[in-house]
């Protein structure tokens, strides 16, 4: 049992490792103040690292303490009692990934705002920071769908800007839980569905313009102006048109642009039909020649021949049709079949209305003008042939093979 004298004993002489284990103590806590100021620090120069093009941050200076009292001594950064309550990083091209993550330990943030940079991808999760009363993401590239639950858990969030980005799908229900939201900003994006059952009755901004919205809109937004449900085409209900009237209206704007697409599809048949209609008059393109149809084909030298592919006599209200006939105006040149002239290749050299003129090569690697009348209808045989022996008494170096048709 220990005497009173022992334990006053005690009490008067502490032990050494007492002493050393209290000393540790008091040292440690004279540094917790002044470390808070560097973590500031440490977190902004972390985050910073995380962006490109970060020419707008060129003045954090790490040496320097961003906040000094009330006073901010980096761009962007809003001090509140030496601790950052904000940042407000706007029109400085600015790009990469917001690294949220980072941000999280400036315990005191309340405003974020990185309007008109150049930021893209994902929504970035913004309710880690559950302090925010602000958010400001406008004039960016963000895209896609943000989650149902982006805004959970976010009570002390009063505004949110994100408008003119690319976010698709559905409007969060979570903004609508915002018990203190009273400025939201969605204009200028692909959100498309109803818009939520908002609930706050003291908006003193709202706009969703520009969207792809549909449905009716809450009653509880019916006294904002009509302007902020502009360029949703299927929105209705006040303050736009009531619903029963779009509903009417409906089938009507249907049928209008059922007839303005059939009326376009009829003008490209139109259209391609003319084309098809002109091509079939023009020559053919390539210089192929064709002989195959029912008109008089007559082939004559500079000297020699004439070919009749079909003959036509008029006798009475009848006509008689001779095929594969060939008439050789003089007898000391090769001869060939209809078949012949037929298979040959052939150029386009001209077109006029009455005769369409081609350079033939017959078998042998002869030449030939190939000439092909049209409207010949009326003309006799014997005119023809008389025709066709004056051509054939026609003797120069310079003249070519002949072929009428």
């Amino acid at each position: 049992m220990i005497t009173g004298a022992r334990w006053a004993k005690l009490r008067r002489a502490p032990s050494p490792a007492a002493f050393i284990f209290f000393t540790l103590v008091v040292m440690l806590s004279w540094t917790v103040v002044p470390s808070f100021g560097a973590s500031d620090k440490e977190i902004l120069m972390k985050f910073k690292k995380s962006l490109t093009h970060a020419n707008a941050l060129s003045y954090w200076d790490p040496k320097v303490s961003p906040c000094e009292g009330n006073r901010g001594n980096w761009v962007g950064v809003i001090c509140v009692k030496g601790s950052v309550r904000g940042l407000m990083i706007e029109n400085g091209g600015l790009t990469g990934k917001i690294d949220v993550d980072s941000l999280v330990s400036l315990r005191h943030l309340t405003t974020l705002s990185f309007m008109n940079n150049t930021f893209a991808g994902p929504w970035p999760d913004i309710k880690k920071l559950s302090a925010l009363r602000s958010v400001y993401l406008s004039y960016n590239h963000f895209s896609g769908e943000i989650p149902d639950d982006a805004f959970a858990g976010m009570s002390f969030l009063q505004k949110v800007f994100l408008a003119n980005n690319e976010f698709t799908g559905k409007i969060p229900s979570s903004l609508a839980a915002l018990p203190r939201l009273f400025m939201l900003g969605l204009a200028g994006n692909n959100f498309e569905g109803q818009i939520p059952n908002f609930q706050q009755k003291n908006f003193k901004e709202f706009n969703v313009s520009n969207n792809n919205l549909e449905g009716p809109i809450p009653a509880s937004l019916s006294k904002i102006k009509s302007d902020s449900f502009s360029g949703n085409e299927y929105l209705c209900g006040p303050p736009l048109e009531s619903c029963d009237s779009y509903r009417k209206r409906l089938p009507v704007l249907k049928m209008a642009l059922i007839g303005i697409i059939v009326g376009l599809l009829i003008a490209v048949i139109a259209a391609l039909f003319f084309i098809f209609h002109l091509k079939k008059k023009s020559p053919p393109a390539d210089g192929s020649l064709k002989l195959k149809d029912k008109n008089k084909v007559n082939v004559a030298s500079n000297t020699d021949i004439g070919v009749e592919q079909k003959l036509t006599e008029k006798s009475g209200n009848t006509r008689k049709a001779e095929y594969g006939k060939l008439s050789f105006l003089r007898e000391d040149r090769e001869k060939f079949g209809l078949e012949d002239l037929l298979r040959s290749s052939a150029e386009v050299l001209g077109s006029a209305t009455f005769v369409s003129s081609y350079r033939a090569m017959i078998r042998g690697g002869k030449s030939m003008v190939v000439k092909r009348y049209k409207h010949m209808n009326n003309v006799g045989r014997e005119e023809l042939d008389e025709h066709m022996r004056r051509l054939g008494k026609l003797s120069h170096p310079n003249l070519f093979l002949s072929v009428f048709v």
